[in-house]
């Protein structure tokens, strides 16, 4: 159970640290508070298309929302092959019980 738990601590972290970089950029730290608060540009006050902003300005949701769905989905494909295995070894020890009520006559 150990062994399962740390695969998945690891699996987590490196799906975090892959979602946050896209392939040929380096990672870079995450700016103090006060700088990100500093550097707050002024509010608009009309509709701009997110093709016309600069690309510093545009999030980059997608490669966060494919990891959060990958990550979901292979969380609940792995809960049901868990499942599946303990409804497994339920199934054999009620076909083993079974067997021996036959053998021992009470059934």
């Amino acid at each position: 159970m150990m062994k399962r738990t740390c695969v998945a601590v690891c699996l987590i972290w490196m799906l975090g640290l892959m979602g946050g970089v896209r392939p040929g950029e380096q990672a870079t730290e995450w700016p103090s508070m006060t700088v990100l608060h500093a550097q707050q540009p002024e509010p608009q006050d009309e509709f701009v298309p997110i093709d016309e902003l600069p690309p510093q300005d545009q999030l980059p949701a997608a490669p966060l929302l494919v990891v959060a769905y990958a990550f979901v989905v292979l969380a609940l494909a792995a809960y049901l092959m868990s499942v599946a295995r303990r409804l497994g070894g339920v199934q054999r020890d009620l076909d083993r019980l079974e067997a021996e009520l036959k053998r021992s006559g009470r059934s």
